[in-house]
């Protein structure tokens, strides 16, 4: 579960943004938006299901997503995926002297399982922080509250002057591996290598950025895996639980069919060709083309796509005057319904397994009815039973609905005179509880919207 996330000196943003999960205690609207979640050194505290962000064009709202995810690569990925003296990835705000040359700052505060030395499971409350360059990382550290207290796990810090990492001394809590200290490369993670040496502690933290944490982008037509969903279909038990959902919809589907067929080597010779090669081939098939995109675009991985080309997938549609008709899902489905059948399959998954998602552009080729749905379901007590949370970006009015999400839910995001953007909750203007936010919000009271008072000029 994410509590907080905060962000300086990244891409747009300049100063400290602060993104918060954490219930006004004031507002007793909604419950099914709220999860009741007791923590030791948090009594009386309440959580969010979920946050969304407006904001115009090129405000950040999109960056805040992008800090969490260059966050996310950097634990899971630093230590096995960069070789001494690679770049970290990292982008300091750069319209201004100051920034560029300092480093990005991150912290975050979430709740994982953890695993103690007599192999009991207890969610524990962190708070980890990072300052990286992208040469190297400057401060990295992690606190456990198990008791509500806090723990210091690690800490490190760059000296400058002698070119070497001071770590502090842990708390006791925390068993200290000074071999694993000196396995740490200067743009990886401590939080990244220790996993890959077996440390107890350090695994339950990293799984919780690595399974528990999910981002997706579908923005720009990006397309999604939907192996999720093709796996569910396979299941007897499922299948109808999908089909409902396709035919509650309203995009004329009766009935849903997934088949086993021989991969074609075609494909797989594409993959090892590259990117350079593959875009001087024209006669590749739309779905080989599509899958080839999403893996260009890291959307999905090789073993998604191998299980898509796998499968093919045929929705039945009803029509006036014929017995129901199979189309093909690649050439003859509209993108929008291509989304929604992804989405089923990942949606599910994140109710089942109680995941926290971030979404860039969620209502991207769906119907922002469709959308609210969705959300809907996610914001339910009924069907998110495990805390599953959504923070996704943008520009849809129609989800601006007090019946569907909490004051507190909502976010903006601007960008200042120099450049660099500023995040805000609905709450700093305190709303009415009967107050019509899109009308609102379409005539700029919030902000976060495009400010062209003579119109487009030519």
């Amino acid at each position: 579960m994410l509590i907080e996330f905060k962000v300086a000196n990244f891409r747009s943003i300049r100063e400290q943004q602060t993104l918060s999960l954490v219930a006004g205690n004031d507002d007793k609207s909604l419950n099914g938006c709220v999860i009741d979640h007791p923590l030791p050194g948090l009594a009386g505290l309440r959580f969010l299901k979920g946050a969304a962000l407006y904001g115009a064009n090129a405000s950040g709202k999109s960056n805040m997503i992008q800090a969490l995810g260059f966050l996310r690569d950097c634990v899971v990925n630093s230590a096995t995926m960069l070789q001494p003296g690679d770049k970290t990835g990292a982008e300091p705000f750069k319209l201004d002297r100051e920034s560029i040359t300092k480093p990005s700052e991150f912290e975050i505060t979430f709740v994982a399982d953890i695993t103690n030395a007599v192999g009991e499971t207890q969610s524990t409350r962190f708070v980890f922080g990072l300052a990286i360059t992208p040469q190297r990382v400057i401060e990295e550290y992690l606190v456990a509250y198990p008791k509500g207290l806090p723990q210091k796990w690690y800490h490190r810090i760059y000296n400058e002057t002698d070119k070497t990492y001071e770590w502090a001394k842990p708390s006791a809590g925390f068993k200290r591996d000074k071999s694993l200290e000196q396995k740490t490369k200067e743009n990886s993670l401590y939080l990244s290598v220790g996993p890959q040496f077996n440390h107890l502690q350090l695994t339950g933290v990293f799984n919780w950025f690595n399974l528990n944490l999910r981002l997706i982008s579908l923005n720009h037509g990006t397309d999604i895996s939907y192996v999720r969903t093709i796996e569910l279909l396979k299941n007897p038990a499922q299948h109808d639980r999908i089909l409902n959902l396709l035919k509650s919809a309203d995009i004329g589907v009766v009935n849903a069919n997934t088949n086993v067929q021989d991969l074609e080597p075609s494909l797989v010779d594409l993959l090892l060709k590259g990117k350079a090669v593959i875009r001087h081939i024209v006669d590749i098939s739309p779905k080989h083309r599509r899958l080839i995109s999403a893996f260009e675009s890291q959307s999905f991985s090789q073993e998604d796509i191998f299980s898509e080309e796998s499968h093919s997938v045929n929705l039945v549609h009803t029509g006036e005057g014929v017995n129901p008709v199979p189309l093909d899902f690649d050439d003859e489905e509209s993108s929008g319904t291509r989304h929604f059948f992804a989405l089923i399959g990942f949606w599910i998954e994140i109710l089942e397994s109680g995941y926290t998602v971030f979404i860039d552009e969620i209502e991207t080729s769906l119907h922002p009815i469709l959308v609210k749905e969705l959300l809907r379901l996610l914001l339910s007590d009924t069907h998110n039973t495990k805390g599953a949370q959504i923070i996704f970006t943008t520009h849809n009015p129609v989800l601006l609905d007090t019946a569907l999400f909490r004051r507190d839910q909502i976010w903006f995001t601007e960008k200042s005179p120099n450049g660099a953007t500023q995040l805000y909750p609905l709450t700093d203007y305190q709303p009415r509880k009967d107050e019509a936010l899109a009308k609102g919000y379409l005539t700029g009271r919030y902000g976060g919207i495009p400010f062209i008072p003579e119109g487009l000029k030519l």
